[in-house]
C-alpha cells in the first residue's frame, strides 16, 4: 500500500492512497464550511483531477464528524458570501468530477455539510452519524437540500424531515437510497468501505449523480397539496420551505428547480427575522458552526 505525503489546501488535507485521493475537511472543532474549507474542496478536487495517480476520490472529514455545514463564525461578515459560493461553486466542481466520488460520514452531516454530501457520486455512513437539515430553526432554507433529498427519499419524507428540521441518526435511512452503505464501526473501518468502493467504481462509464434522478413519488401534486392543508398561517417559514420543495416537482428540471429555490433563499436571507433567529440560535450554541 502506497501512501503520498498529504497537501494542504487552506482548511483541506489532500492525499493519496495507492490510487484513491483522500480529500479531508480539516477545521475543527466541527468542519464548518467557513470560506478556507471551501476554497480548499475546490483546489483539491482541482488537484485530483489532474493527479495521475487518483483514480477515485474519498471525501471525508476530519476530527468530530464530517461537516456541521455553515460557519457561524463568518456569519455577517464578508466571508459568508465571498466566492467561492457552496452551491454556485463548490458542489459543481464535485459534480463535475469524472473520477467517482465517495463521501464518507461519520460523526455528522448536518445543513450544508448534508448537501455536499449529497452532490457525490456515492455515500457510506456509519449508522449512529447524525444527519440533518435544520435550516428552517434559521429561518432560511436548505437551499440545494430542497431539491436533491427529494429524489432520494421522496417528497413526504423530505417534507416532514426539512419542515420538522429533524436531526436523527443515519440507521433511520436503511432502506432508502439517501446512502449506499449504513455500516457499523469507528472512522477508520469508514474509510476502508469508502476507499474500496471508490476502488470498485473505477472506470465506471456513467456515474450516479442526484440531480439527474426523477422524483420517486407517484402523484407528488397530491403530496404537495396534503402538506400545504396541514400548515397554519403562523407557520410562514414552513411555508416557503415547501415551496421550495414543490419547486423540485414542479420545474421542467433540476436546474429550473434550483433557480426557484433560489429566489426564496435569496429573499429570506436578508430578511429581519433571520438576524434575529440567529443571535438567539448563536447564543445558545457555542461549538462554532451551525447547519
Amino acid at each position: 500500500m502506497t501512501h503520498c505525503k498529504p497537501q494542504r489546501f487552506a482548511d483541506v488535507t489532500y492525499r493519496v492512497e495507492d490510487d484513491v485521493a483522500i480529500v479531508s475537511m480539516n477545521h475543527p472543532p466541527v468542519n464548518g464550511l467557513g470560506l478556507g474549507v471551501r476554497r480548499g474542496l475546490v483546489a483539491a478536487f482541482d488537484a485530483a483531477r489532474h493527479d495521475a495517480r487518483a483514480r477515485a476520490i474519498v471525501l471525508t472529514g476530519s476530527g468530530r464528524g464530517f461537516s456541521a455545514g455553515g460557519d457561524i463564525r463568518e456569519f455577517g461578515t464578508s466571508a459568508a458570501t465571498a466566492a467561492p459560493a457552496l452551491s454556485m461553486h463548490v458542489h459543481p466542481v464535485i459534480e463535475a468530477s469524472d473520477k467517482p466520488v465517495v463521501a464518507a460520514i461519520h460523526g455528522f452531516a448536518i445543513g450544508g455539510g448534508l448537501e455536499t454530501a449529497l452532490v457525490c457520486h456515492y455515500r457510506v455512513v456509519t449508522d449512529s452519524a447524525q444527519i440533518g437539515l435544520p435550516e428552517c430553526k434559521l429561518s432560511v432554507i436548505p437551499l440545494s437540500g430542497t431539491q436533491r433529498l427529494p429524489r432520494v427519499l421522496g417528497l413526504a419524507k423530505s417534507i416532514e424531515f426539512i419542515l420538522g428540521a429533524q436531526i436523527v441518526r443515519a440507521r433511520a435511512f436503511s432502506g432508502t437510497a439517501l446512502f449506499d452503505r449504513i455500516v457499523e464501526g469507528d472512522e477508520k473501518h469508514l474509510l476502508r468501505v469508502a476507499i474500496d468502493l471508490a476502488r470498485e467504481k473505477i472506470g465506471s462509464t456513467s456515474l450516479p449523480l442526484i440531480r439527474r434522478l426523477p422524483l420517486p413519488d407517484c402523484d407528488p401534486v397530491s403530496v404537495v397539496a396534503e402538506a400545504r392543508s396541514r400548515l397554519s398561517c403562523s407557520e410562514a417559514i414552513k411555508s416557503e420551505c415547501l415551496n421550495a420543495i414543490a419547486a423540485a416537482a414542479e420545474s421542467a428540471d433540476f436546474d429550473a428547480g434550483m433557480a426557484a429555490a433560489r429566489a426564496i433563499y435569496d429573499r429570506l436571507i436578508s430578511s429581519d427575522q433571520v438576524s434575529k433567529q440567529r443571535d438567539r440560535f448563536f447564543e445558545s450554541r457555542h461549538d462554532g458552526a451551525a447547519g
